[in-house]
């Protein structure tokens, strides 16, 4: 009996120091993922014209301006990083907070995004991804134990749509020769990426000031837990701009799921910290 409960102490241990171990295969995954695509990615040259923007519509064209954007070095990728993010699954059940690293790259749409937490004090982690074509969304508990791994069309038509919605956090991606645009009115413009076989589109607000104030698509599936799919309206929404290195992005991101009976503000950061390559 003696042999075994110090047998049952010592795997007790082991896992509490596992579990305080920096190391991570999902963690790791996710920046060699990064490292491959950053490897592949030819560094942009020169700086962003009038030219460049000549083309877009015109609310697209004015964000550039009043965001000074203009004249600054165009960017091959970039990271931004949220911690403490509250993420909710629904209304009634209490937010998990999280840590959020995303990578944005330019050349072709490639969306690494990083998640961590704990769940009563066991490591949980989340990696989404749309590269080449394809996205998933995969959760970790315990650093080793797959709870969910989503794939499919629709979960790679979804990572697409989130990488169209968040072009204007790596605004070079906005020039991108994937992503066609449409004038609708002083305010509002259409844009349709397409990639590898896949494709969609969805409409950006602009406020009054020139700032892009949300992005808004019905064409994106929402996937549950246990794979159900439907699809409400969603929308990503952009506040309190501020200037980084003389270029003005938003600081605070919601991401939003329009319901039937209310809206789910399922993902809201408030503090983001942006770095470009």
């Amino acid at each position: 009996m003696i042999w075994i409960l110090c047998l049952i102490a010592f795997f007790i241990i082991a896992l509490i120091v596992f579990f305080k171990i920096p190391y991570s295969p999902t963690k790791i995954n996710f920046q060699k993922d990064a490292q491959r695509h950053s490897e592949k990615t030819t560094l942009q040259s020169g700086v962003i014209t009038e030219k460049d923007i000549e083309l877009l519509p015109e609310p697209v064209q004015k964000h550039f301006r009043v965001a000074g954007l203009l004249g600054k070095p165009k960017m091959a990728s970039s990271a931004a990083f949220m911690p403490s993010v509250p993420l909710r699954e629904s209304h009634s059940k209490p937010p998990m907070i999280i840590d959020f690293d995303l990578r944005l790259f330019v050349h072709k749409p490639i969306r690494l995004a990083y998640i961590k937490t704990s769940m009563f004090g066991i490591p949980f982690e989340g990696y989404d991804s749309f590269q080449d074509g394809v996205g998933f969304m995969k959760g970790v508990i315990g650093k080793v134990i797959t709870l969910f791994n989503q794939k499919g069309n629709e979960m790679s038509k979804g990572q697409l749509f989130t990488y169209l919605g968040e072009c204007f956090l790596c605004p070079s991606i906005i020039l991108s020769k994937h992503i066609k645009w449409e004038h609708i009115d002083a305010n509002h413009a259409k844009a349709t990426i397409t990639c590898d076989g896949i494709s969609g589109s969805g409409v950006f607000t602009f406020s009054e000031n020139g700032f892009v104030q949300s992005f808004s698509t019905d064409e994106r599936a929402r996937i549950s837990m246990d794979g159900k799919i439907d699809y409400p309206k969603w929308s990503g929404v952009f506040e309190n701009y501020e200037s980084i290195n003389g270029i003005y992005l938003p600081k605070t991101i919601k991401a939003i799921w329009h319901l039937n009976d209310s809206d789910l503000v399922y993902f809201e950061s408030s503090n983001i910290n942006y770095a470009f390559y």
